[in-house]
């Protein structure tokens, strides 16, 4: 605690001068500055020289999707792990990593969970979605938190502020939405400018489906075995969320970002489908509630300031009322607390060259009374210097990290305290405007959760830091076409080589109902990640929008040349995976197809027929138009989803719905 309230100290004590200098030489000089714009987030111009990939709100609006985890399947290398149903869990994997290496940035600031360390995107609405896009090694703002410097991949999620017209000062969104297995939505987003500074925005989103949807049950795993009609059960959801957010541009030097942001769900559970069991007493109930800010001023026109504060609360109930207990029962709770606090100074040595010094402090605490470790406690410093060279046709980024982690729980006295620095260097060049070139390395590790160190009636285990070393090439060509009236294609190539050591995961210890969490040893990981998009505003009015992706992975159990499951593929990552997304616009009419396929993938490690899940492909149609009705546009969409009906799994033994329709209807106010 002590070493880490002394870097947190050292860092404010090499920022505070550098803002003093900044004030201190204006008071000195008085200087007449011409006006300069924050720069955003993340810098659209160097895009191209990222390993990345978007999704932006054009293409967004033509997907009849509910949460950013549908979006999520349309991006190359990502893998999501979707338990069923509207309320089923989703968590990502990128490039074979774990859900547990992507940090999940929503406006600014990490989402986080330390019990589990996988952040469930079904939480957040795609309604009101400017973006997601993901980082495979980093994006380049030097404005950013260490934290999103920390993780093996970022994942950015950007919601929408709203324009004005000179004459406008409100303008409001109504959504609703009906479909199949009676999934109900109601969502409505309302944009308020205050004044000339300050502008609000209210954005709530309601979600209620019975989840009972048909599914074909097997008996066996071959072709020709028994199979029966069935109802899924004990899949209802409930879920609203709200989110409130203030706007402030004080001048062209200074803005700030404010958000309240509120989620509840209740869910049931269903079972796996096995052994006749299709019917479950699990329910679960989750509360989260955070603020946070995001306040940015540019001292001169070399020297910015970035500061982020963020306090979350969030509580989980998980209740099953056929658990094999004395009580007869299982009821489980848990509350986790973060409170968060990021300062980041960038500097501009000279015309192309820019460096920054980023500092995170946070604590996080995890309580379950009920549990074998009722109590945990996490504080963290990361600390970050990072550098920026860049003249239109050469980028150079780098930066070092450091981790600085103290772990306490009620199980033991003494502390836990790790340390690692964790380099980063990329390197990019852009040919004629049309082809870049990039190559990037980075080494990061991963703290075990507090799943993974004080698991749940068998005891603290000693667990070493999950490390990975990534090396990546980045080929990317973008080209105006000199056909119809406008036109563009864009072509991406990644080639990935990954390594993980020290893997965590859980094995059975005496039976199966006592587990061990364990250093597992190496992963090797292999891939190839391709994107294209093609672009062309057609005569007649018609636009035609066609992005497609494709990833192979390789992800090899590396740990034991006399293993069993050596050089096998790890659970549930496919060879083979893509998506499809294709949009044809006209003023009288607008039609989306959206294509996601996943190949052959192992339920457990051993790559066995037995273990072996089948490919899938999900096809789902979109057809919708605008209309005017007494000077208010309304906007009304039909959609097919799973259009061919197809029975699949993602996850073993947890079957997704299969046909359904949906009828959206937006009012612009």
């Amino acid at each position: 605690m002590k070493r880490i309230v002394l870097i947190s100290l050292l860092s404010v004590l090499i920022i505070l001068p550098l803002l003093g200098f900044a004030q201190t030489k204006d008071s000195i000089k008085s200087t007449t500055l011409k006006e300069v714009m924050i720069s955003d987030t993340i810098r659209r111009e160097r895009i191209k020289k990222e390993s990345s990939s978007r999704i932006d709100n054009a293409m967004i609006e033509k997907m009849e999707t509910v949460s950013v985890g549908d979006l999520a399947k349309y991006i190359a290398g990502v893998n999501v792990k979707d338990y069923g149903g509207i309320g089923g869990l989703k968590t990502i994997s990128v490039r074979g990593l774990g859900s547990n290496h992507s940090a999940v940035i929503y406006d600014g600031i990490s989402i986080t969970d330390f019990q589990t360390g996988q952040v469930d995107l079904s939480k957040f609405s795609s309604s009101n979605i400017k973006e997601i896009s993901l980082f495979n090694g980093q994006s380049y703002s030097l404005l950013q938190p260490a934290r999103a410097l920390a993780s093996s991949n970022a994942f950015f999620i950007e919601t929408i502020k709203p324009s004005f017209d000179s004459s406008q000062r409100f303008k409001t969104i109504l959504k609703t939405t009906y479909g199949s297995f009676n999934y109900a939505n109601l969502g409505i987003n309302s944009a308020y400018k205050i004044s000339s500074i300050w502008t609000s925005v209210l954005d709530l989103d309601l979600n209620n489906t019975s989840g009972n949807y048909p599914y074909t049950l097997s008996y066996g795993r071959n072709e020709n075995d028994s199979t029966s009609k069935e109802i899924r059960k004990n899949s209802d959801y409930f879920g609203f969320r709200g989110e409130f957010n203030m706007f402030g541009s004080f001048n062209a030097k200074t803005d700030i970002k404010l958000k309240a942001y509120y989620f509840y769900s209740e869910r049931g559970l269903p079972t796996s489908t096995t052994l006749y069991y299709i019917n479950s007493g699990q329910r679960l109930w989750d509360e989260n509630f955070f603020l946070q800010s995001i306040f940015t001023h540019k001292l001169s026109s070399k020297l910015e300031y970035r500061n982020h504060l963020k306090a979350l609360y969030s509580y989980t109930h998980y209740y099953d009322s056929k658990a094999s207990t004395f009580l007869g029962y299982q009821s489980d709770e848990y509350i986790q607390r973060e409170y968060y606090m990021n300062n980041v100074v960038s500097y501009k040595i000279f015309k192309n060259l820019s460096s920054s010094l980023s500092n995170d402090v946070f604590l996080n605490n995890l309580n379950s009374p009920n549990l074998f470790i009722s109590s945990a406690q996490r504080v963290s410093s990361l600390s970050a210097f990072s550098f920026l060279f860049d003249n239109s046709k050469l980028l150079i980024n780098g930066n070092i990290l450091h981790t600085l982690v103290e772990d306490r729980s009620d199980f033991s006295s003494k502390s836990l305290i790790k340390s690692h620095f964790s380099p980063f260097i990329s390197l990019g060049y852009t040919f004629q405007n049309a082809l870049t070139i990039s190559l990037f390395y980075k080494d990061i590790f991963r703290m075990p959760t507090f799943n993974d160190l004080y698991f749940n009636k068998v005891s603290e285990s000693k667990l070493r830091p999950e490390v990975t070393k990534q090396i990546n090439l980045h080929i990317e060509y973008l080209r105006s076409l000199g056909f119809y009236k406008t036109s563009s294609i864009n072509i991406s190539l990644d080639a990935y080589h990954n390594i993980v050591k020290d893997k965590i995961i859980a094995v059975p210890q005496r039976n199966l109902f006592i587990w061990s969490v364990i250093n597992y040893g190496q992963v090797d990981i292999n891939g190839i990640d391709l994107q294209a998009m093609f672009k062309a505003y057609l005569s007649h009015s018609i636009d035609l929008t066609i992005r497609g992706t494709y990833a192979y992975q390789s992800v090899r159990d590396a740990s034991n040349k006399e293993s069993t499951t050596y050089n096998n593929q790890i659970p549930y990552t496919p060879l083979h995976s893509g998506s499809l997304f294709l949009n044809l616009s006209h003023p009288f009419i607008d039609f989306s197809y959206t294509l996601s396929f996943v190949g052959a993938r192992y339920s457990l490690p051993q790559n066995i027929e037995r273990n072996l899940l089948k490919p899938y492909q999900d096809h789902s149609i979109t057809i919708s138009k605008d209309f005017t009705y007494r000077k208010q546009k309304i906007n009304i969409g039909l959609s097919c989803l799973n259009l061919l009906g197809d029975n699949y799994e993602v996850v073993i033994n947890y079957p997704m719905p299969e046909r359904q329709f949906r009828i959206n209807i937006k009012i612009y106010l």
